[in-house]
């Protein structure tokens, strides 16, 4: 006889999603302004434009979605390593890394507020994956 297990919908998406968002974050720029003369400026995790509190905020909210592909894994696997329900954890830590995300771009925006600046792909990767995030961590603790 096969037992037959169930696999979380949820920790699969929120495992993939958090992935994508670490990606497009050491992939693409946090936030870009326009220096003049043709001249384009980023904020990255190797770029020379980040200032000190978005930068920090960049490796805080990528250590927040490591911690919540750790939550997914936990949720996939047959034997937890945890043992305790921590889905109401991963939801507090989805909301703090789109929050995170928003300070780090408000940041950003005040120490450049004298030239035109945007936000890149870093940015939505890492708001996206934390509001998309929220919701599944949400959907997987209601349906338990």
């Amino acid at each position: 006889m096969s037992e037959e297990r169930n696999i979380d919908p949820f920790s699969i998406l929120i495992l993939v999603l958090s992935v994508i968002a670490i990606v497009t974050e050491l992939i693409g720029p946090f936030a870009g302004f326009y220096l003049g003369g043709g001249n384009y400026r980023y904020s990255c995790l190797d770029c020379e434009y980040s200032t000190g509190f978005d930068y920090t905020m960049q490796i805080i909210i990528i250590i927040l979605f490591v911690i919540q592909i750790v939550i997914a894994l936990n949720e996939l696997l047959p034997n937890k390593f945890i043992p305790m329900d921590i889905t109401k954890f991963g939801i507090y830590l989805a909301i703090l890394s789109w929050v995170f995300a928003i300070i780090a771009l408000a940041s950003f925006g005040i120490a450049y507020m004298a030239f035109e600046w945007w936000p890149e792909l870093g940015f939505y990767g890492m708001v996206v994956g934390g509001l998309l995030n929220t919701i599944l961590f949400f959907l997987q603790q209601r349906n338990k």
